[in-house]
């Protein structure tokens, strides 16, 4: 029974991901939106490094905690940024549109200021999770476990925010919770993701290492940039796929039929815990 849950999870993340992969192969662009945002958080930290904002984070020896505050909000504003374009380009696709990158970023535009709210807000939960977990030197496991149950139930109360800020145009504070409410509905209180994203992003940056280190042999430079190419690329597809996925549940939650879905799929991309933890 468990073996059979935990079969029947992995052969849905596959048909998800056959899927997901469908809607990325009519819009290629889309994988675009992640390296963007990789690229700008990159720039960001650049200047604030050049500018010497970086220079003072240790706040044991007196440093400012303001700099460290500002590098986590716009790290954080400029990722769900891009991930609001993606989710908005992949709900277009998924309603029989024709998306590309200037409709994706037109659209998260739009909808700048509820963005900018919700980056606040995920800035200040992340910042109370680690001060919950505390100095990883202490080791202190109870503290991790408790912040990570806090960091998966915030993750389950805000799954579906930025598809409801992008569709529904609402504020932040209201988006969370009509993604609670929307995910109770749905699939209950107790659930666990199926996503399994993270295994394939895993593969795809061990990938990269494997073919980094072989062709390090030969030469470090054609070594290092073979190895980070393929990795940067994994992360970036599987983001990508992820950022899909969410626009399809989003969709199904909806009770539409998003296109290159099977709606036996979407149900049951979510399992309940009980049913899989035992």
């Amino acid at each position: 029974m468990v073996h059979g849950g935990f079969f029947n999870r992995v052969s849905n993340t596959f048909k998800m991901m056959k899927s997901c992969l469908d809607v990325l192969k009519k819009d290629r662009e889309l994988i675009l939106f992640p390296v963007f945002a990789a690229i700008s958080v990159a720039i960001f930290v650049l200047i604030m490094s050049a500018g010497g904002y970086l220079d003072n984070l240790d706040t044991e020896q007196g440093g400012s905690l303001a700099p460290l505050i500002l590098l986590i909000f716009g790290a954080n504003f400029l990722i769900v940024f891009f991930n609001s374009a993606l989710v908005s380009a992949a709900l277009e696709r998924l309603r029989g549109g024709d998306p590309n990158v200037k409709s994706g970023l037109s659209h998260a535009i739009k909808h700048i200021h509820h963005i900018f709210f919700w980056s606040i807000i995920v800035t200040i939960v992340a910042i109370l999770i680690a001060i919950i977990r505390g100095d990883r030197r202490e080791n202190s496991i109870f503290r991790e476990i408790f912040a990570s149950i806090i960091q998966a139930g915030w993750a389950m109360m805000t799954f579906f925010v930025v598809p409801i800020i992008v569709s529904e145009n609402i504020g932040p504070i209201n988006a969370i919770k009509r993604s609670t409410s929307l995910f109770k509905q749905t699939w209950g209180d107790q659930v666990v993701a199926n996503f399994g994203f993270g295994i394939f992003q895993l593969f795809g940056v061990l990938l990269g290492v494997v073919v980094g280190w072989f062709f390090g042999l030969f030469s470090p430079v054609l070594g290092a940039f073979l190895g980070g190419s393929i990795a940067v690329m994994s992360v970036a597809i599987i983001y990508t796929l992820e950022g899909i996925y969410k626009a399809a549940l989003y969709e199904f939650a909806l009770g539409e039929k998003p296109l290159e879905f099977q709606q036996e799929d979407l149900r049951t991309a979510y399992q309940r815990k009980v049913a899989s933890a035992f």
